[in-house]
């Protein structure tokens, strides 16, 4: 007999083991695969909501910002300045349109004093033996009473008064600005209202005390309380007359009260004149600031339109995070006509229908506007192409709409019942609160991939287990045919020899 059979090439090589393990493990790992893909789709999903969270996000907070109940943006104001050179203003929404006529007779200026000149190396203080205690008095208005003004008390200490006069002059500077500063810490005064001391020193040699009021006009004017003997008296710095030479005095006119005051500025606007603490004037005009820089007898003008430009800024912003939105869900919501792709929210009809009620609200009629001739976005030269992506396509049409009444376009979007804003507004808070429609879609997807990932996790159990066992029957098989190999072998050898 010759027969010779060779099994031992069947199961002999661990490589050919594992290889005949993984095949049969790939059939039975079909159900993991299958869990694997469910939990990916889910995560995927869940993935594209929070990016659709996002997207209403942005497009409401445009909504609420066109909607705000302080600054209404399409009241926007811009003002212009006949010449820059003379004048500057600036225009909130509150201001009016329309022209205004503009003179500046005065400027403010700051409460300035000066003492008299001392020569520096002189000793013209030695008579002050004992402290000396002045006050100042300034301004310090406050909303119950807009002429209300604070004493601060300034004291020198007699051996200051040893020196020399530069150096005299110096120590009362420094007592002044001091006690202005405890005063400050106190909140007596704010830091605005301090009146600053200074030595100057107009020709080498010579020096006089300087005081300035923070604050420019009349209101901040300083008055003063002089020391028992006489200080301020003798520096002068008290003297109610201007200044001249050698002599102290005022720098600037005070005068007694707001009109006859050189403090403060002085401008005739529209025909009417007027009189302020200061050269930045807000309160003259509703809504306008203006800024003097000179003086000017010859009438200017200022003027005052709507600020088209920065309107259609927020419009476009709106626009833009609209159009986006309208884009991603088209993307995750419809079936790709090319390439016949289902979007990934393409079986929730919650979200199919998100894209075509935000389109709704956008394009259709706004009833109770001011002007039923502006109930459309195509009516302030704002349209849509086929898929409902917007786009300012007349800028004329959207500025002369601005021009003619800001509240038409601003009733478009900002009529309290029907504006477009408002309704999305509304509309996507649903979407995209706490617990909105997209939160509880993110949970039941969450729930779910739990459930799965249990599941998968049971799976991977089995198969772990599933493979040992198999590993243990074929590591059995191969030990059973090497026996038999060799059983083999020896047969072979005893046919051979008979």
């Amino acid at each position: 007999m010759s027969s010779n059979m060779d099994i031992t090439s069947i199961l002999n090589a661990q490589s050919n083991m594992t290889t005949l393990l993984d095949m049969y493990m790939s059939l039975e790992e079909e159900p993991k695969i299958r869990l694997e893909s469910q939990i990916s789709a889910l995560d995927e999903k869940s993935q594209v909501l929070s990016d659709l969270d996002s997207k209403l996000s942005a497009l409401r907070s445009k909504s609420e910002r066109l909607t705000d109940p302080i600054t209404d943006y399409f009241q926007a104001k811009v003002a212009t300045s006949s010449d820059t050179d003379k004048f500057t203003v600036e225009a909130a929404n509150s201001s009016s349109l329309g022209n205004h006529t503009l003179t500046v007779q005065r400027l403010a200026q700051s409460d300035t004093r000066v003492s008299e000149v001392f020569m520096n190396v002189d000793s013209d203080f030695t008579s002050y033996t004992t402290d000396q205690t002045f006050s100042i008095e300034v301004g310090s208005p406050t909303d119950e009473d807009p002429d209300n003004r604070v004493s601060v008390s300034v004291t020198v200490t007699a051996d200051k008064f040893t020196a020399d006069n530069e150096n005299v002059l110096y120590e009362i500077a420094s007592a002044i600005n001091t006690a202005m500063s405890a005063a400050v810490t106190n909140e007596d005064i704010v830091n605005d209202e301090v009146i600053r001391a200074a030595v100057i020193q107009e020709i080498n040699g010579e020096s006089r005390l300087q005081l300035r009021s923070n604050n420019s006009g009349y209101t901040y004017r300083m008055n003063f309380t002089d020391s028992a003997d006489g200080l301020l008296n003798d520096l002068q710095v008290n003297r109610s007359v201007l200044q001249g030479g050698d002599r102290g005095g005022y720098m600037i006119d005070v005068g007694t009260s707001y009109a006859d005051s050189n403090l403060n500025s002085q401008f005739t606007l529209n025909g009417l004149t007027y009189y302020r603490d200061a050269n930045n004037v807000s309160d003259a005009m509703e809504g306008v600031t203006m800024r003097f820089l000179n003086t000017f007898e010859t009438t200017e003008t200022i003027t005052i339109t709507p600020d088209t430009e920065e309107v259609q800024g927020e419009v476009e912003a709106f626009i833009e995070s609209y159009n986006e939105t309208l884009r991603f869900l088209k993307d995750n919501v419809q079936i790709n006509a090319s390439t016949y792709e289902r979007g990934v929210l393409a079986d929730d009809t919650t979200y199919r229908s998100l894209r075509n009620e935000i389109r709704s609200m956008v394009l259709t009629s706004v009833p109770g506007v001011t002007n039923t001739s502006y109930s459309y976005l195509n009516n302030i030269g704002i349209s849509s192409d086929d898929e409902g992506y917007l786009s300012i396509s007349d800028i004329d049409e959207f500025t002369e709409a601005l021009e003619n009444n800001a509240v038409y376009v601003s009733d478009l979007f900002r009529d309290e019942d029907n504006g477009i804003a408002v309704k999305l507004d509304a509309y996507l808070e649903n979407f995209v609160k706490a617990t909105g429609t997209i939160s509880q879609s993110q949970s039941l997807i969450d729930d779910r991939i739990n459930i799965l990932n249990d599941r998968l996790e049971t799976v991977e159990d089995y198969l772990s287990r599933r493979r040992e066992q198999l590993q243990s029957e074929l590591e059995q098989l191969q030990e059973s045919m090497s026996i038999l190999s060799s059983q083999q072998n020896f047969f072979n050898l005893f046919m051979q020899n008979l």
